[in-house]
């Protein structure tokens, strides 16, 4: 992650967090981030830079990827080592995510950008930089969420304006 500004028209495939525990982590970020909840639901990015191709072709390498549910555990809140120092709830027990990840970019409909390494997270407050990280971490304690997480539904968003909109939903 970085501090750069997304290009309008950016493209994105987000696991979007649904359900009771989407809907908690969501007034928690309204609340401690509100630019950023308004800009996105509470999610795990799948592909930061979607190339320009057909849904129906995407739609295709989603559900190839997502073959079966796919579940891991969310946690507790930690802070990234990026230069914005984001705060995100901890994915864990993601070996079934991992694989879908990896049918994802095996390119059988869409080849999507190499991908390096992935930190599997949903991020909760993007930039604590000139915040007061004190009452950060004390209202982070309060979103401890330790369940599990049933991924439901991939979004394909494309940035308008300030906030991504979606361009197509899939049920996995």
């Amino acid at each position: 992650m970085t501090s750069k500004p997304s290009p309008q028209g950016r493209r994105i495939l987000v696991a979007e967090v649904t359900g009771e525990t989407g809907r908690r982590i969501q007034a928690w970020r309204r609340q401690h981030d509100p630019e950023q909840a308004a800009r996105l639901p509470p999610h795990s990015t799948l592909c930061y830079w979607v190339p320009d191709v057909p849904a129906d072709d995407l739609e295709l390498q989603v559900l190839h990827a997502f073959q079966e549910p796919v579940t891991v555990h969310l946690g507790c809140v930690k802070q990234g080592d990026n230069d914005q120092g984001t705060l995100y709830v901890e994915v864990s027990q993601a070996s079934a995510l991992d694989g879908a990840l990896k049918r994802l970019y095996d390119g059988r409909y869409v080849v999507f950008p190499p991908v390096d390494h992935w930190r599997w997270h949903v991020t909760c407050v993007r930039d604590t930089r000139e915040r007061d990280l004190d009452a950060l971490w004390a209202a982070a304690r309060e979103l401890h969420i330790d369940c599990a997480w049933h991924i439901e539904k991939v979004s394909y968003m494309q940035l308008c304006g300030d906030r991504y909109e979606a361009l197509a939903c899939w049920q996995v």
